[in-house]
């Protein structure tokens, strides 16, 4: 098979996969740990992604290598890989993520707001348990976002659970007024912003099948 030949194939096959899949190009693109203009580049034509890459995206598909670079995916031929059944409904997955998100945050200020009212039944005033609950919330949704969201996501968690944590510290040595620790927030945040900005992702060698960003 002639080399534009086979980038055609590939490009075709990962473009049809893709939208089988329900994923947009930035979505296929946080999976691998590429960026959303290679998957474009691969879709257009314009390269092709290295062999690791390649079966990344058959293992994520449920395909095999061979049906990545195959033109023809006849279903009656013995031996042939089946085309891909497509997900259900992205967006109800979605909806459903959000959802599961909410009740569990939702869960831990009604825990907050219970212990506040039996403080309040036993003459204490536990206002720490709202403090107590930011850090908690931050806590859980740092754990949906590595799950379910992207960097954007995490980043916005992580961030939630550095001020949150720093506002609980606060409230709890207030009499020892440590309000300037609210300070850190600022570069706290530019930590956390470089850090969720850092991949894994091995860069491509010099010997790969075809160039990728």
């Amino acid at each position: 098979m002639a080399a534009d030949n086979l980038q055609s194939v590939i490009a075709g096959n990962i473009s049809a996969l893709r939208r089988s899949r329900g994923f947009t190009q930035a979505e296929l693109a946080e999976r691998l740990g590429y960026s959303d203009k290679s998957v474009s580049k691969w879709e257009r034509g314009d390269g092709l992604p290295d062999v690791l890459c390649l079966k990344a995206m058959a293992d994520l598909f449920g395909v095999t290598l061979d049906y990545m670079v195959e033109e023809n995916h006849p279903a009656d031929v013995k031996g042939a890989s089946p085309a891909p059944e497509p997900l259900p409904d992205k967006e109800q997955y979605q909806v459903n993520r959000r959802t599961i998100a909410a009740l569990s945050v939702a869960g831990v200020w009604l825990l907050a707001a219970l212990v506040y009212v039996a403080g309040l039944i036993a003459g204490k005033t536990l206002v720490t348990s709202f403090f107590l609950a930011v850090p908690v919330s931050a806590i859980l949704l740092t754990v949906f976002s590595s799950l379910w969201g992207n960097r954007t996501h995490l980043f916005l968690s992580v961030t939630l659970l550095v001020w949150g944590t720093l506002l609980l510290i606060c409230w709890v040595l207030r009499d020892r007024n440590p309000w300037l620790l609210m300070t850190l927030c600022a570069p706290a945040a530019v930590v956390v912003w470089l850090s969720c900005r850092v991949t894994t992702k091995k860069p491509p060698e010099s010997g790969s099948l075809s160039a990728s960003e």
